[in-house]
């Protein structure tokens, strides 16, 4: 624990020999050092909790365990459906054509150049993966998740949607002990993933996100990759925290941090701490939620490699969950410094989160000038209308409340109307 930078471990021989004996667990900054001293895993060392072990990645697990053919295939038409606002000629002409042709469209779009083995993807339906098939697949899922950030969900919903059910089709056709196996599972689960998050936090169309995400969770334990499974553990505890539901939450975030203690980088941690932060302060724990930013900003300090994947979080995504905790507890002057921080330091193609920030800075500014905080709210419509996001639009209430009693807030409701999908 020296070594890493973590200052003395504070044992002594009675704490030790109650790990020993079962009187007692090691805590978890005492876990990662341990797997690390033994050379062996968590739950080889007896350190995970039953709850724990029921949601960690297994080496055995078998493609058997994905959503089934039928539920997968209603949520791939629900998708379809839900995008082009009718059930059947877009849903025939997606199956018709072949998920393959589906899923790439929007690339090629793009401009984006597929990968040479992507015909691999089309062939028969086969019970040995090759890596061919593999490379191509995942190719395309790292293209999506680049095309988030420039591309309306409404545009990329249907295209990763239909490159997920592939995914799960060719894992269910491959030998469960193929050695790509793990390799497929991940891209899929990263699939599944990035279309939870665009039918839950993009379109606010919650009971299709939680299919993605389940899928995501059967599939990242296929793929025995505890940075994805800590990912997927920790979007999912949004679903319920956001509906101040914290214990449901919780268990999600107990599972993630789980997983974190395997292998993660410092972004990772930092990311699970402000998932932490956000949900102790949706369920009225301002005091909890500013104290997890901290523990946020402390691990940017400690060692490891993040995953190419984790794309949605950087030290100004850190500023902008630090500055919602502030707001909700009060704190308006400091909540304004960190928003604005974050403001400053957001990638140019991050106009979603912009609109989030804004909103944000708004509620801080009303207090004490009422002018410039419409000013800002302003500016967030502005970037809605160039890219809707719906989680955007949660911050709306909590503007319109400061605004209360001026001459703003009439002129704000207008432009929210505007934004609003009929």
């Amino acid at each position: 624990m020296r070594t890493a930078g973590e200052g003395s471990p504070g044992l002594d021989d009675e704490v030790v020999r109650r790990w020993e004996s079962g009187d007692r667990t090691p805590e978890p900054r005492y876990r990662k050092h341990l797997v690390l001293v033994f050379g062996l895993t968590a739950d080889e060392l007896g350190l995970l909790s039953p709850t724990e072990l029921a949601l960690r990645p297994t080496t055995d697990s078998a493609p058997d365990t994905i959503m089934r053919d039928d539920v997968l295939d209603a949520v791939v038409r629900k998708v379809t459906s839900m995008m082009s606002g009718t059930e059947g000629e877009f849903g025939r002409k997606l199956f018709l054509k072949g998920l393959l042709g589906a899923g790439v469209v929007p690339l090629l779009a793009q401009g984006i150049t597929l990968p040479d083995d992507v015909d691999a993807l089309a062939g028969p339906q086969r019970t040995r993966l090759d890596h061919r098939s593999v490379d191509a697949y995942r190719a395309i899922t790292t293209s999506h998740r680049t095309l988030y950030w420039t591309s309306p969900a409404t545009d990329l919903l249907p295209s990763v949607a239909a490159h997920v059910r592939l995914g799960a089709t060719m894992m269910k056709d491959a030998f469960t002990t193929d050695p790509r196996l793990p390799q497929l599972a991940a891209a899929v689960a990263e699939g599944a993933l990035l279309a939870a998050r665009l039918t839950f936090f993009d379109l606010a169309h919650e009971q299709t996100a939680e299919a993605f995400f389940q899928l995501a969770q059967d599939t990242v334990e296929v793929s025995r990759d505890h940075d994805l499974a800590a990912a997927v553990l920790a979007h999912r505890a949004f679903v319920p925290g956001f509906a101040q539901r914290e214990q449901p939450a919780r268990a999600f975030l107990d599972a993630a941090h789980a997983h974190a203690r395997y292998a993660t980088g410092p972004l990772l941690r930092s990311w699970l701490h402000c998932v932490d932060g956000e949900v102790s302060a949706r369920t009225g724990q301002a005091r909890s939620s500013v104290a997890r930013i901290r523990s946020a900003e402390d691990a940017l300090g400690t060692s490891g490699t993040d995953p190419a994947w984790l794309d949605f979080f950087d030290v100004s995504r850190l500023s902008g969950f630090a500055g919602n905790a502030l707001l909700l507890a009060g704190r308006h002057h400091a909540a304004a410094e960190r928003l604005q921080e974050a403001l400053d330091g957001l990638a140019g193609d991050a106009e979603r989160q912009r609109a989030v920030l804004l909103f944000d800075l708004a509620t801080a500014q009303a207090p004490d000038d009422a002018e410039q905080a419409f000013a800002t709210a302003h500016q967030a419509c502005d970037v809605l209308e160039r890219d809707y996001y719906a989680m955007a639009l949660e911050r709306v209430p909590a503007a319109r409340r400061a605004l209360t009693g001026t001459p703003y807030l009439a002129q704000l409701n207008e432009r929210v109307r505007a934004l609003t999908p009929a």
